[in-house]
């Protein structure tokens, strides 16, 4: 819930999900820049 986490709950899983969604920012732009190279 928002505004109801504590520092304990944000941190809980520690830093996998942050490396894993910085991975997956960039295969996505990655590919949305592919894609736009591909096509112009």
């Amino acid at each position: 819930m928002i505004g109801r986490d504590s520092k304990a709950d944000l941190n809980a899983y520690g830093f996998w999900p942050w490396i894993c969604g910085v991975i997956l920012a960039v295969v996505l732009i990655s590919i949305m820049f592919a894609l736009a190279r591909g096509f112009a």
